[in-house]
């Protein structure tokens, strides 16, 4: 191969190096590719690599699971080389454009960055992750302290454009997941961003509020334990669900407006 050739072949798969900082690699999206490849005979794209080598080797900005499918198979890379160098923003704003990238992915890749709210936002909710399977917009929902999905590029509510904000101490973000994951006993996919943000805010505004009492109820009454899309109707019911069967000596109303 001539270095000024910008398509090449090669099976040496040490001269590779995957960029740091981009998606994780995911087994179903390497064996759906498979499918494709052995389908086609080849893939529909090249890997795409920088036309600056690394210490030595080519480093993959675009193709990664395609490079990884090709390298346990033994199958021959068909690479292209861009035109200029990319760096891993340059990759952000390619796959935001192209739809290909998760939430994780971009958290993943600003906390490579270097992006210390990022770092902490991963390393917290991977933390909880391990524990209880919740969402990183859920995690990031609570660490930033309201339900707010902006597109303003300099708001530190908008997760995709690095401006994003740890706001919420992580002791507090860590108990109220824990506290709801309590009632996963009663509903699996409880834990919702809405329903977490309510139990936060009642936990935070509501000295009298408690969480056992809702849990007690929740297991009494599974029946009217039933999550919400809103975060107005989230309250009612958890307001109907803690005052079910209570007399009114003893009933404690929830704040829907909080």
């Amino acid at each position: 191969m001539r270095e000024t050739e910008r398509y090449f072949t090669s099976t040496n798969y040490d001269d590779f190096v995957l960029i740091l900082g981009n998606r994780k690699i995911r087994e179903p999206h390497v064996k759906a590719l498979g499918k494709e490849y052995e389908e086609l005979g080849g893939f529909r794209e090249e890997i795409r690599v920088n036309p600056t080598k690394v210490n030595g080797k080519w480093v993959v900005m675009d193709g990664q699971h395609r490079f990884t499918y090709c390298k346990r198979k033994g199958y021959p890379l068909h690479v292209m080389k861009y035109r200029h160098d990319l760096s891993l923003t340059d990759l952000q704003r390619v796959n935001k454009v192209r739809v290909n990238w998760n939430l994780e992915d971009l958290i993943r890749s600003f906390a490579a960055l270097g992006y210390p709210d990022y770092q902490r936002l991963l390393r917290v909710w991977q933390e909880l992750y391990d524990e209880h399977k919740v969402a990183p917009a859920t995690v990031a929902y609570i660490a930033q302290g309201n339900l707010t999905n902006t597109q303003n590029k300099k708001s530190k509510a908008n997760l995709k454009e690095g401006a994003w904000k740890f706001v919420v101490p992580e002791e507090k973000v860590r108990r109220v997941i824990h506290e709801c994951a309590r009632f996963k006993e009663v509903d699996p996919k409880c834990l919702t961003a809405i329903f977490i943000h309510c139990i936060s805010k009642l936990l935070e505004n509501d000295p009298k509020f408690s969480v056992n009492r809702l849990h007690e109820q929740a297991i009494k009454f599974y029946w009217k334990f039933i999550p919400a899309s809103r975060k107005i109707d989230m309250f009612r019911m958890i307001d109907e669900l803690y005052n079910f069967r209570k007399k009114d000596s003893n009933r404690h109303r929830i704040d829907i407006n909080l």
